[in-house]
């Protein structure tokens, strides 16, 4: 397995990004679709033991 770089990694982004708010490169982008958070407790129901 290659071990990789991960400083020279976040270099590129920062200057993919860069570019792309210079107007001299188009990164891709990705429509998600936000789907409401579940309700959640920390305190265990006693039906479901």
């Amino acid at each position: 397995m290659k071990k990789r770089d991960l400083f020279t990694e976040l270099t590129e982004g920062f200057e993919a990004l860069s570019d792309a708010r210079a107007g001299e490169q188009t990164l891709g982008m990705h429509e998600v679709n936000v789907q409401p958070v579940p309700n959640m407790s920390a305190v265990k129901p006693l039906d479901a033991v």
